[in-house]
C-alpha cells in the first residue's frame, strides 16, 4: 500500500506539504519505491498493455501492507498496525479515491484510477 507521500508530485493538496521522511529526516525507501512506480506509470499510462505490465511487475511490493498484517508501516501511512486485511483494503480504496478526486491533471486521474482498480482487483 503506498504512503501518503507516495503521490505527493499528483495532488495540490500534497504538493503543499513537506516530503515525509523517516525520522532520520530522509525519505523512506518505500516512499522512493511508490515515487518510481508512479512515475513510470504516468510515463505510460496512454499504453493499457504497458500499465498492466508495468502493475503486475510491482504487484507483491503494492499488495504487501494490505495482505501482509503484520508488515512494517511508515509513520505517515494511512493503515495501522490494527486493521484487518480487509480494513486494509477498504481504506486504500478511500484514500486512493480522495487522491483521484484531488488530481487536476487527467494522466494523473487515470494513473492513480488505474492503481486503484489493479490493487482493489486483488482484494
Amino acid at each position: 500500500m503506498p504512503t501518503k507521500g507516495g503521490f505527493g508530485i499528483l495532488s495540490d493538496n500534497e504538493r503543499k506539504q513537506p516530503p515525509p521522511s523517516t525520522p532520520g529526516g530522509q525519505i523512506s525507501p518505500r516512499q522512493m519505491k511508490m515515487k518510481e512506480i508512479t512515475t513510470e506509470l504516468l510515463m505510460c499510462i496512454s499504453d493499457d498493455e504497458s500499465v498492466s505490465e508495468l502493475l503486475l511487475s510491482h504487484e507483491e511490493f503494492l499488495l504487501d501492507q494490505l495482505n501482509n498484517v503484520d508488515a512494517v508501516l511508515e509513520p505517515d501511512s494511512v493503515l495501522t498496525p490494527d486493521m484487518t486485511r480487509s480494513q486494509r483494503f477498504q481504506r486504500y480504496g478511500e484514500v486512493m479515491q480522495e487522491r483521484i478526486d484531488g488530481a487536476r491533471a487527467p494522466a494523473a486521474k487515470k494513473a492513480l484510477s488505474a492503481l486503484k482498480d489493479f490493487v482493489m482487483s486483488r482484494e
